[in-house]
């Protein structure tokens, strides 16, 4: 695999400032557009602003996964205040985000995946995971929060430490004061129709941007390993390498979860190193890898519920 070159791309750092200015600009613009109505309150740019900014907030979750993996800045506070600050903005707990996607890098597409419940749970039958996938579609948003909160309040949670534990209430306390006051001014102003305009309707959109990610970065693979299990994309155009700059590069799956301490920039070149990549979940298109993820939308599965995961299965 060439354990030097992968060191080394490990190792290699570029500033990921750029790519959190870009993310910032992009949302500031739309948010600025859609509140002042400039240069036009024409109802399709609105809905052009309206979708500018719901994918803008879906790239900065991406903010926030790489916050969670301390990989943003180099300093790990900078990268907690800062994973904090969007959690609440988006109502999932920093800290149970964490838990979560700790879990998913360690038992990716295995039933104890939180982040990838219900598909990738025996558990659940294919009815429901049907039901839920067009509710996930739908409203990803809502569901989100509770995909990443049930860690925390399921029967047996995996999180036994009580100072996470307290953290996460903690989180959750400061998420309920924040919105409260928040809603609180929109009632006060009478702001109802602005607040639905700016924030809830991209909102929206933006779960269900995310769980379109979610689902083609997973669903119909197997557990048990890293590139097999989840979708690469690789576009080398000038708008797909920009796409996969601003996103962190996350749409290279696969890579991210078999290299996910490096940094997204190096990604592409570990690719480079591979002796043997799985061709059938590597493309040069995200529309590609959609077209992929369709086929499996009426059988919403992913490792154990699509085949036997092996017994020395890891990631």
């Amino acid at each position: 695999m060439g354990e030097a070159t992968i060191q080394e791309l490990n190792n290699s750092q570029a500033s990921n400032l750029p790519a959190v200015l870009c993310n910032a600009l992009g949302l500031s613009l739309a948010m600025a557009s859609l509140a002042t109505a400039w240069p036009t309150g024409h109802i399709a740019w609105t809905v052009f602003m309206i979708t500018w900014l719901a994918y803008f907030q879906h790239t900065w979750m991406t903010v926030f996964h790489g916050e969670a993996h301390y990989a943003v800045y180099k300093n790990k506070w900078q990268n907690i205040r800062g994973g904090t600050i969007i959690g609440t903005l988006l109502m999932v707990p920093f800290t149970a985000y964490r838990q979560v996607h700790i879990r998913h890098h360690a038992k990716m597409n295995m039933p104890d995946d939180f982040e990838l419940w219900p598909y990738c749970d025996p558990q659940k039958s294919l009815r429901f995971r049907r039901i839920f996938v067009i509710l996930d579609l739908l409203f990803g948003w809502w569901l989100g929060t509770y995909i990443y909160g049930r860690i925390l309040f399921v029967h047996n949670s995996p999180i036994k430490d009580p100072k996470i534990r307290r953290r996460i209430i903690f989180e959750y306390l400061g998420i309920i004061v924040f919105w409260s006051a928040v809603l609180g001014l929109v009632a006060y102003f009478g702001a109802w129709m602005f607040f639905l305009k700016v924030y809830v309707i991209p909102a929206w959109l933006t779960g269900s941007f995310q769980a379109v990610r979610k689902l083609t970065e997973h669903l119909g693979l197997p557990a048990g390993d890293a590139m097999g299990g989840a979708r690469t994309i690789l576009n080398h155009s000038l708008m797909g390498r920009f796409v996969a700059y601003i996103n962190f590069n996350i749409v290279a799956h696969g890579l991210h979860h078999l290299f996910p301490q490096m940094p997204h920039q190096n990604l592409d070149k570990a690719f480079e190193t591979l002796e043997s990549p799985p061709a059938e979940v590597v493309f040069t298109s995200y529309s590609r890898a959609m077209l992929d993820t369709a086929r499996y939308l009426w059988n919403p599965g992913i490792g154990a519920n699509i085949s036997p995961i092996p017994e020395n299965a890891s990631v």
